[in-house]
Parts: structure tokens; sequence; C-alpha cells
């Protein structure tokens, strides 16, 4: 992604080129009453949990369904921003791909996607991964993507020792996306 720390997309489903819908529906559920973000994780070992500590108190890890929430008076879905997370892997690149379908079909409805975060695999990402990444990213409303950080292998990230571009990416994925 170069210098850009998020880049933007169709920020509604129908907005973007049409895409083939996938064969199985992506899988819903009812996370309750819930404020702040619905962290998602695209596949088993995504980052979500990960993800969801960075951002702080108004993250939620929901798992890897997309979250509808309840008015708790109207019992009525009650739109949250989701956060939906993959690594860049071919589990997670195909994972990636066919939830953004799912999006851009508008078979995901009741909360609104605010990101799609792609987080390495490894330490060396091969050109067909990064074109990937690059292609979903563009395709949500807000893309981003985190290096590789090995230090996350041996314990959690520490927040005042996150590096700096991954500190402004943490603070921009915690602002509400924009909306058309």
């Amino acid at each position: 992604m170069g210098d850009d720390l998020v880049v933007t997309g169709p920020t509604r489903p129908g907005l973007s080129p049409t895409l083939e819908a996938p064969a199985e529906a992506w899988e819903t559920q009812n996370v309750g009453p819930l404020e702040g973000f619905a962290v998602m994780g695209l596949h088993g070992g995504a980052g979500a949990t990960t993800i969801a500590a960075l951002l702080g108190e108004g993250a939620s890890d929901v798992g890897r369904a997309w979250p509808i929430s309840q008015n708790p008076w109207t019992a009525k879905a009650w739109p949250i921003p989701v956060i939906a997370v993959a690594r860049n892997d071919y589990s997670g690149l195909r994972a990636a791909d066919t939830f953004v379908r799912s999006w851009a079909n508008g078979q995901l409805t009741g909360s609104n996607l605010s990101a799609l975060v792609l987080i390495d695999a490894g330490p060396r990402t091969s050109d067909a991964r990064k074109k990937a990444t690059k292609r979903l990213l563009r395709m949500v409303p807000r893309g981003t993507h985190l290096p590789w950080m090995d230090s996350w292998l041996d314990a959690p990230p520490e927040p005042a020792r996150l590096p700096v571009r991954i500190k402004r990416i943490i603070k921009l994925l915690n602002a509400p996306a924009p909306t058309n």
C-alpha cells in the first residue's frame, strides 16, 4: 500500500463493479446488544482477538459470523460497525474474497462494514499475495494492511510500544467510517 495507511472503496454494497455472489451465504449471528465495534475474524487465526485488543474497550471480538445486534427495545437489527480481519495467506485471502463478494452483493445486512484489515502471514509476502491484498482492500469502505510483527509471536502487543504506523492505523480504525 506504500505510504497509505488506509485505502477507501465503495461505502455500501452495490457501488462496486458486479462481483459474482458466493455459492454459500456467509454465516450470521445475533450478538445481542453491542456498543462499539464488532471485530470479526474471517477464518481461524485471522488476528481478530489481537485487533480487538489494540482497538481498546470499544471493540469486541465476535467470532467468524457476521454480527447482528438487536435493539433491546424494538428487537430490530441495530446496525453496528464491523471490522473484518484476515491473514494474507492462501486461506485468509480466499476467506476475504468470499466475504467481500458476500458484502458487495448485499448478502450481509443488519450491520455496517467499517473496514477490512489484512495482516501479513509471515515476514515475506509474495507479489501475488501483495496484489491480492491491494485488490481486496480497495473493494470495501476502508481497507488497511498490518505488517508482520515477529514480536507478537512471543507476547501480546503492547499498545505503548507499537510502531508509529500501527498506532496511526488503530486511531483511524477507531474513527467512524464515512457513509454515503
